[in-house]
């Protein structure tokens, strides 16, 4: 295996720290190099470091003031020596095999760019990430919260941008890269790199084989303290470049529905669109494409005024439409949003056999699949 370099940006952090070392002593290749560097903690996090008997070193770097995961990235890019670059988040519990397997990737694909890793909620044991891909004015996590062993999150896979909690580089790729940029305050730096990677030809991929628990955005009250001027920043310079590439994973969620239950191709169903977000027509699109004339049974329903984040169906439909015949197609932004309505689903399960799901976030499913509270 190709030496390697991985880097551990650190801020506070004393309560998730100790597992993820834990797990970084487990998942460390044989004879790496090890670089902390401890972006100006309040707490004693540096006490915390264990020894990591198959590293052939570990270098320490503190800096004075926070300035953000970029700065302190680029400070450990300078001290790398392996021929594969590794950054790391510290609010992860690595698998095993979390870090050989986005290796066993890039050695198996001599174009790829930037590898990720499936990261999973500790709490639920659903997908926090498989991959982003990007709408008309979003850059939504693909299959958000989908079982983890759900075959759209068992697959590794080619996409644009991939986050940054787990990333694994050549020495070679990070060289044409170039360093993080710095005007970027903990966000959006790791999707420019992957971005700089396209535009040399080199394919960015998820691998499905690397898993991390993510607890996700643990680090401080810093962590979205410029992320306005952040998303302003990256809009500005990548908008005229980027792929609005939502539609095909919404596809490739659509067939592995239909391939899992063939009665759903010949569903005829009403369209409720519950949606606020602004790629409804990315996903009404693709619904047109397998079930033709389906546009023209569309009811919106938008809440674009409505603050609340429940979608609670008897309060913001005609009463008479939980006793319709016709199945529905909810189109929603998360489709956990759903799982309010149990009487709602109750109810509409001696109406109607199979009802469908799809969500801006390229889920689709049967609404059968949905968990209500017990």
């Amino acid at each position: 295996m190709p030496a390697v370099s991985v880097i551990v940006p650190m801020f506070n952090g004393a309560t998730y720290l100790p597992a993820f070392f834990e797990s970084l002593q487990q998942a460390l290749p044989e004879h790496s190099q090890i670089l902390i560097v401890d972006d100006a903690s309040t707490e004693d996090v540096l006490s915390l470091v264990p020894a990591f008997p198959r590293a052939d070193s570990v270098t320490i770097l503190r800096n004075e003031s926070n300035f953000g995961y970029s700065v302190a990235v680029n400070r450990a890019f300078l001290e790398t020596t392996g021929e594969i670059v590794i950054q790391l988040n510290t609010d992860l519990v690595l698998d095993p095999a979390c870090i050989t397997a986005m290796i066993d990737l890039l050695n198996r694909e001599p174009a790829a760019g930037v590898v990720g890793s499936k990261l999973v909620f500790p709490t639920t044991g659903l997908i926090q990430h498989i991959g982003l891909a990007f709408g008309e004015y979003s850059m939504p996590h693909i299959y958000f919260e989908l079982p983890a062993d759900h075959p759209l999150c068992s697959r590794t896979r080619e996409v644009q941008i991939t986050t940054g909690a787990t990333v694994a580089t050549s020495k070679r790729v990070l060289d044409i890269l170039g360093p993080l940029e710095e005007r970027y305050f903990n966000c959006n730096e790791d999707l420019e790199h992957c971005l700089i990677a396209n535009k040399h030809g080199l394919k960015n991929f998820v691998s499905a084989e690397s898993v991390a628990y993510h607890w996700e955005s643990q680090s401080g009250p810093s962590r979205f303290a410029r992320k306005a001027t952040s998303d302003a920043l990256f809009w500005s310079r990548w908008a005229d470049c980027i792929e609005v590439d939502l539609g095909r994973f919404v596809d490739e969620a659509i067939e592995c529905a239909l391939e899992q239950d063939s009665q759903l191709d010949d569903l005829k169903f009403d369209v409720l669109d519950l949606t606020r977000g602004a790629d409804q027509n990315i996903a009404l699109n693709r619904i047109e494409h397998y079930w033709p004339g389906s546009r023209s049974r569309v009811r919106s329903h938008r809440q674009m005024n409505n603050p609340e984040v429940r979608l609670r169906l008897p309060f913001l439909l005609p009463h008479w439409t939980m006793h319709q015949p016709t199945p529905f197609l909810y189109l929603v932004d998360r489709y956990r949003e759903l799982e309010e309505n149990s009487m709602w689903f109750e109810t509409r399960r001696q109406i109607v056999a199979d009802e469908l799901i799809v969500d801006l976030r390229g889920v689709v499913l049967p609404t059968s699949q949905l968990r209500f509270a017990s």
